[in-house]
């Protein structure tokens, strides 16, 4: 290979890095509420419940929201596991299985919109970084002096936004609520794993749980 297609190589690399970079599904959190009423709790079972369309969706958000949960090392587990109706369950069923498991918090999520909308992206340019010393002095004047151009273009951002609520068992009492949000994700598996180990960070933050 010529020292020019190294060189192009090289920008080339760069250019996929930084757009693989941009493309990585993220959720943030940007409304949370937390009782003032309520004394600070430290819940160490929880029982989580997906509100979903499908049963097969319930089961897939509940197993990855527990599997979040324990990374952070809390116990919880999920409601098809002791409630596998796929109808709407009771007030007496869902009483009956958290009475019965010894949880001292419900973790209850749905989702609350998927919206979507347009936006520019405007023309950008991305450098060389001037560390690469390759090929003599020629090799680095020629690589610093390369640029990689992409056209301004149009795109569409999905964002889906999901409420969840935790509740404390010994009263009932809804303790902390937060809406998460997350952008342009390849699939529901991704929305699901990204919002779920957020929410479990953001609990961890809030010392709700262990």
């Amino acid at each position: 290979m010529t020292k020019p297609q190294l060189s192009k190589l090289f920008i080339f690399l760069v250019a996929v890095s930084a757009l693989a970079a941009c493309s990585k599904t993220k959720t943030s959190i940007p409304l949370s509420w937390r009782n003032p009423s309520v004394e600070h709790t430290v819940f160490k079972k929880l029982f989580v419940i997906g509100i979903g369309e499908n049963d097969g969706g319930r089961r897939l958000f509940e197993d990855t929201f527990t599997k979040a949960l324990a990374e952070r090392g809390t116990s919880a587990q999920a409601s098809w596991g002791l409630l596998p109706q796929t109808t709407q369950l009771t007030e007496e069923q869902i009483r009956g299985a958290i009475e019965g498991g010894n949880f001292d918090g419900v973790l209850i999520s749905r989702l609350l919109s998927v919206d979507q909308s347009q936006q520019y992206v405007p023309p950008s340019t991305y450098t060389v970084p001037t560390s690469y010393h390759g090929y003599g002095y020629y090799g680095y004047y020629g690589s610093s002096y390369a640029v990689v151009h992409e056209p301004g273009y149009f795109k569409t951002n999905t964002v889906f936004r999901l409420e969840t609520n935790l509740y404390s068992v010994a009263n009932s009492d809804l303790v902390w609520s937060g809406q998460s949000e997350t952008l342009n994700p390849e699939s529901l598996t991704d929305v699901i794993d990204s919002m779920t180990a957020a929410v479990a960070k953001k609990l961890k933050e809030e010392k709700l749980i262990p």
